[in-house]
């Protein structure tokens, strides 16, 4: 009886263990499939796949995360008359993500959300500008060494007129640490955030043009 006890036990941790990682190969393979999507429309159908394993999996914030960034591929990728409803998908993921684990990670993902708001309003520049980078400053107390919160806070404040506090000066440390870190970063496959080393090689090019 004893003996039988203990299969038992054993039998429910492996089956336990397996529910608990189930959706993450899926994800994986998902994430694979997104980096080599070619339009915005074979984006899309990856992206709505990670919606689904999001919703499957409602007590884990990394496929909420990705739901939530790879809409923002979506938009980014096809512009805002392209998909109308990608920043509300964003927002509809993070908020989620948000509730479940407001680590730096989803705090600069919001404050990514911000960036593209300004995307089809420019003039509200004024308002998602500081909005966006008052949420990386808690990003980065959090994490110091985050450098998609650096690249993003560079990149907010490379946009942002001298007058207000923002140019090149202001944005050339957090870009230059932000390249540091991504080309420090383990390139195998994982899916934890990774997003930004081409972003980031980009922004030190204009800080450069603009020295």
């Amino acid at each position: 009886m004893k003996n039988l006890i203990i299969v038992l036990i054993v039998v429910f941790a492996n089956n336990f263990m397996t529910a608990q990682v189930s959706w993450e190969a899926p994800l994986q393979a998902q994430l694979t499939a997104a980096k080599q999507a070619k339009t915005p429309e074979e984006l899309q159908i990856v992206t709505s796949t990670i919606e689904r394993i999001a919703l499957s999996n409602p007590t884990e914030w990394l496929p909420t995360y990705h739901a939530a960034y790879y809409n923002s591929q979506v938009f980014w990728r096809s512009g805002k008359k392209g998909c109308d409803s990608c920043l509300e998908q964003m927002d509809k993921f993070l908020t989620t993500a948000e509730k479940l684990d407001n680590n730096s990670e989803v705090l600069t993902l919001r404050a990514n959300y911000y960036q593209a708001k300004l995307q089809g309003s420019p003039m509200m520049a004024p308002y998602y500008g500081p909005k966006a980078g008052n949420i990386l400053e808690v990003a980065l107390n959090l994490d110091p060494k985050n450098p998609r919160a650096l690249l993003l806070m560079g990149q907010n404040l490379f946009y942002t007129p001298a007058m207000f506090g923002g140019g090149a000066d202001k944005a050339k440390p957090f870009l230059e640490k932000a390249a540091k870190l991504f080309a420090e970063v383990d390139t195998n496959p994982s899916i934890q955030p990774s997003w930004g080393k081409r972003a980031s090689d980009q922004m030190n090019k204009q800080l450069a043009s603009a020295e």
